[in-house]
């Protein structure tokens, strides 16, 4: 209900780009409106997928698989996740946590 109250205050709005968009959305309709009360989000899968895709392109072909894997590997976001799954001892020496 609330979808719709949002699409006739769009409408109402006379903005031409968001009545454009609207309009769009009455394509999928029934997707829209199953979408919409969904708590869950892929947004971080969709960031991860952006980011190999940049790394892919960054490339221009030249490069295979393994330094796409590398590259993946060393980028800044997969460190500080690797990085938290690491444990000093009491020398001081990093190692990997079970698990």
């Amino acid at each position: 209900m609330r979808l719709e109250q949002w699409k006739a205050s769009v409408r109402a709005s006379g903005i031409a780009a968001l009545i454009a968009f609207v309009d769009g959305l009455a394509d999928d309709a029934e997707a829209v409106a199953n979408g919409c009360p969904l708590t869950w989000s892929n947004g971080m899968t969709e960031g991860f997928v952006t980011n190999v895709q940049g790394i892919k392109r960054s490339s221009s072909g030249q490069a295979g698989f393994p330094l796409l894997q590398r590259r993946g590997l060393l980028h800044p976001a997969h460190e500080a996740q690797a990085s938290q799954k690491r444990k000093k001892d009491e020398t001081g020496r990093t190692f990997p946590l079970a698990g």
